[in-house]
């Protein structure tokens, strides 16, 4: 179990270096390497506790760092939250830009942004959750780090909307259905644990719709409930 636990946080150590590493003045530094390590330390006890119960000392504990060293780095626990979900947010859409440039047609880049939307948010567990439902309010400190990454993505997706097709799709669908991926991720990690089968059933029908209008392409085999279900 510990081996488990300490192979989770080396890939979570991984995704807040690269992208703390990538930021100007970042690369190389002991400051972002005393970031990171901190934040990396931070996420299991938010995912445990949830924002109104951790306190700075259990961030303190966890890290193992002194008062004096955290408030160098963050001004509160928010401030760490807020950290952690902006690192989230630029992996998401690093990795959104990677796809894209991998993917030849639109139903290819729809495929890979669900199968990357959703393995994602399952790999990073209840923490996910929780950094969603608050970014979701629009005074928390977390909100304006939700609409840039929504921003980054319907920009990404529409310009390969244009390139591909010639159209010029209403930015308003595109982010409608970036909506709908996030209430799916909700619904799926909402009790902290998922079945196999509905983080399948979510991609399919996800996708379908997706094709739907963005393809004009409604495939039956996506939205209607599988031939071996039926009653």
């Amino acid at each position: 179990m510990e081996s488990a636990s300490n192979q989770g946080l080396d890939a979570v150590r991984e995704i807040v270096s690269q992208v703390v590493d990538a930021r100007p003045g970042g690369s190389g530094a002991q400051r972002s390497r005393a970031r990171s390590e901190i934040l990396v330390h931070s996420i299991p006890v938010f995912a445990r506790r949830g924002i109104h119960r951790t306190t700075v000392q259990h961030l303190l504990d966890a890290a193992g760092i002194s008062r004096r060293t955290f408030y160098k780095y963050f001004r509160n626990k928010v401030d760490v939250l807020e950290n952690i979900y902006s690192v989230f947010v630029e992996n998401m859409i690093l990795r959104f830009q990677q796809q894209v440039q991998r993917s030849g047609t639109l139903r290819e880049i729809i495929a890979n942004t669900i199968n990357i939307y959703f393995d994602y948010h399952v790999s990073m567990g209840p923490v996910i959750h929780l950094m969603m439902e608050e970014a979701r309010q629009s005074d928390s400190a977390l909100a304006p780090h939700r609409q840039k990454g929504q921003d980054a993505a319907v920009q990404i997706l529409a310009g390969e909307v244009e390139r591909l097709t010639g159209r010029q799709l209403e930015p308003l669908v595109i982010r409608t259905l970036l909506w709908s991926l996030e209430n799916y991720s909700l619904y799926l990690l909402d009790d902290g644990a998922y079945a196999e089968q509905e983080l399948e059933r979510c991609k399919r029908v996800m996708q379908g719709i997706a094709e739907a209008v963005v393809l004009d392409d409604a495939r039956p085999e996506l939205l209607e409930v599988p031939a071996a279900e039926r009653r």
